[in-house]
């Protein structure tokens, strides 16, 4: 009992009688082997995804759920408009010193209107 393989979904043991499912190294009951999103029950046949830790995704929520952060993903900050005046003040700063110091950044930040990050990046 102590030493018996165990269900990667619910930790518990599984007698030898028993009849499992095993995705690689891992093994499962029958009713264990379902999706952790929709808990549909998983068949032979079905495509599922397994994650590192053991648990089991199929297909469809997978895509879904990559679909979704690609979306997030793709959710970027629109980029900052630089004026001439200002691309002329940040190039003529940079060509002084190419890695200028914090408060000359900051002195930037203040003359051109930009936000810190911008000048620096």
């Amino acid at each position: 009992r102590r030493f018996g393989t165990k269900c990667t979904a619910c930790q518990q043991g599984i007698p030898p009688t028993q009849v499992v499912r095993k995705a690689q190294d891992f093994v499962y009951h029958l009713h264990c082997f379902a999706c952790i999103i929709c808990s549909r029950q998983l068949a032979t046949g079905d495509e599922f995804y397994l994650m590192e830790d053991g648990r089991l995704v199929c297909k469809e929520d997978y895509e879904t759920a990559k679909q979704n952060d690609a979306a997030e993903a793709g959710a970027k900050r629109p980029r900052t408009p630089i004026t001439a005046k200002q691309l002329e003040t940040l190039k003529n700063a940079y060509k002084n010193s190419p890695k200028p110091a914090r408060h000359v950044r900051e002195q930037l930040s203040s003359e051109t209107g930009l936000d810190m990050r911008v000048v620096q990046v």
